[in-house]
């Protein structure tokens, strides 16, 4: 029952209305009968998963779009206002997460100024606020006089009495029984027509009409949740870095993302949805591959595929990307086999890098077992002299051999272990000492030039050089490793030069705060594209004119790291077949170091 205000004093109670119902009733049947048929179209959507119609099914009803259920709406409104002889009617929803009420479309008698002046707080006095949190109907015979109604300000929109109901979504079990009642929102119909008031029987008429009105709104609520839905699982497999293609089991597409499309070399632009993969597909070897996942049943079917695609990034028109396909078996809710999506996902770098640690490894064996064959020669030569053949210059030769392929060596390890704590991410220890610049490179130049017989090794400093702080061992295998790396770059000898320089000072009456090292070389150079990749662990410019030069592909990834660790930079300048220039920068004092 309605919660009644009482006329205002010196008001006469009212005849009753003649009754004029039955035509209301026609309206109501066929309101009802009109909610059926739209209730079944969403109960169907659900129960397939989409929101197609399926022409060739003889129980398939469509399913209704957005427009349909706002005109279902306004025809609802429309009936209800000449039902209950309204000038003005609108449903109030329920913000959950706002916890408010709010206006929505379509209404009858309001502007979009009026509908959102009548947006309530839940926790606000109000007419709308009273009749949502009691659940209960609620008839207010003078607006004007209704404390609720000036709480709400209904008086400024025009409005002079009303009725209003809650609306209740209600779900029910097979037997026609009540599961569980949801208060959605507030039904208002104002201003009775013919200076009428509302009476009992229209709080029952609308209560009627309510129900109705709150079925189309869940019903366009859950419609909108499912698109909703929709749309954010087609903006995610969109936006998914893998390609991703979804075949039927008729062997229609109906879904191919962006990246599937630029795999596959597809237009963006050409229509794909519900064409024969066959047609849309034309590398034989996916087809082949979705193929045998559309027959193989429960299996998954997993292939590799190497595709030349366009890449801006590199100098060369193409490069070559090598693409995992996973293809598994969807299904429906029933569990039985809907089609397959195929999933092609970039490998290129983790085959890289495989086959750079092959390599790494087989070049490791090859530098270990190098100075090991030297030494063991060496070794064994000297053990089986025992007539004393040969004299002892010659002795002291061999013996010189056998310790610089022993420092050779050591060399080699220390270099893998600090490879291995860089690649694990574990901190260098930096033991810091005032580091003489010059002298270290004149001992690097004196020991390599045991190996470079064909190469002039020189110096230029200039005088003063500054004594930096550093880590006089990590100087020594930074330098070691570029001049050895000159040396070995440049098979038909030149001149292999190490200069260094202080930087000016930003402004005047500053000292100098950084030195440059240079270490250039004449020999085969390095081809621009692959100067960005030359610090990277294992690399090696793979080349006719390198394969024979030993080298472990991680001098430079080591040079990069330790130049780093004083707070440095590295760098290089090359140009095939005149020679290459590696510039490094470092602080002269540790303080400036650890700032950077």
């Amino acid at each position: 029952m309605p919660q009644n205000t009482p006329f205002p004093s010196g008001a006469n109670e009212p005849d009753p209305l003649p009754t004029v119902y039955e035509d209301r009733k026609q309206y109501i049947q066929q309101l009802e009968r009109a909610n059926i048929d739209l209730e079944q179209r969403i109960q169907y959507a659900e129960a397939h998963h989409h929101v197609t119609t399926t022409p060739h099914s003889p129980q398939s009803v469509p399913l209704p779009s957005p427009g349909e259920f706002e005109n279902t709406l306004k025809r609802l409104v429309d009936k209800i206002a000449k039902i209950l002889q309204a000038e003005k009617c609108v449903f109030m929803l329920h913000d959950i997460g706002a916890a408010t009420l709010y206006a929505t479309h379509p209404a009858m008698g309001f502007d979009r100024d009026e509908l959102t002046l009548l947006e309530r707080r839940v926790a606000e006095e109000g007419v709308s606020n009273e009749v949502f949190r009691t659940n209960s109907s609620l008839i207010t015979y003078d607006a004007a006089l209704d404390p609720r109604a000036a709480a709400e300000g209904l008086s400024r929109l025009r409005i002079h009495n009303a009725v209003s109901v809650p609306l209740v979504v209600e779900k029910r079990d097979e037997d026609n029984r009540v599961l569980e009642r949801t208060t959605v929102g507030v039904l208002h119909v104002f201003n009775k027509k013919y200076g009428g008031i509302f009476v009992e029987e229209d709080v029952r008429l609308l209560e009627q009409l309510a129900r109705q009105g709150a079925a189309v709104i869940a019903s366009a609520q859950m419609y909108r949740e499912v698109v909703q839905e929709k749309q954010e699982l087609l903006h995610t497999i969109d936006s998914l870095y893998a390609g991703l293609i979804m075949v039927g089991n008729n062997g229609r597409l109906l879904q191919m993302n962006p990246s599937a499309r630029a795999i596959l070399g597809i237009n963006s632009t050409t229509p794909l949805i519900d064409m024969p993969y066959a047609r849309a597909i034309s590398d034989t070897r996916i087809r082949k591959i979705i193929a045998a996942a559309l027959t193989s049943g429960n299996a998954e079917v997993a292939e590799e595929v190497a595709f030349t695609l366009p890449d801006a990034g590199v100098e060369e028109q193409f490069r070559e990307r090598i693409y995992q396909v996973q293809c598994a078996t969807v299904r429906d809710d029933d569990g039985a086999p809907a089609g397959i999506v195929a999933i092609f996902n970039d490998i290129t770098e983790i085959r890289g890098v495989e086959r750079m640690k092959t390599a790494f490894i087989s070049t490791v064996s090859h530098e270990l077992r190098t100075p090991l064959t030297s030494i063991k020669g060496f070794i064994s030569t000297l053990l089986a002299d025992n007539d004393n053949y040969y004299d002892e210059p010659t002795r002291r030769e061999f013996y010189g051999i056998i310790d610089s392929e022993c420092d050779r060596l050591h060399r080699l390890i220390k270099d893998l272990l600090d490879i291995s704590r860089i690649e694990q991410g574990r901190a260098m220890q930096m033991n810091w000492a005032s580091v003489n610049v010059v002298q270290t490179t004149e001992k690097v130049l004196a020991a390599q030039r045991a190996y470079a017989r064909d190469h002039v090794l020189t110096l230029d400093f200039p005088p003063d050089f500054p004594v930096i702080d550093a880590d006089p061992d990590k100087m020594d295998q930074i330098l070691t490793n570029l001049v050895n790396n000159a040396i070995k770059y440049s098979p038909q000898g030149g001149t292999v030069c190490v200069t260094g320089q202080v930087l000016s000072a930003q402004s005047s009456g500053e000292e100098p705060s950084f030195i440059e090292l240079r270490i250039s070389d004449e020999g085969m150079g390095i081809p621009r594209e692959h100067l960005p990749k030359i610090w990277d662990r294992f690399y090696r410019v793979d080349n006719r004119d390198n394969r024979e030069i030993g080298g472990t592909g991680i001098g430079l990834a080591l040079v990069k790291a330790l130049t780093e660790g004083h707070g440095g930079t590295a760098q290089v300048e090359s140009e095939p077949g005149v020679g290459t220039a590696f510039l490094l920068i470092f602080p002269i004092h540790r303080a400036e170091t650890e700032e950077a």
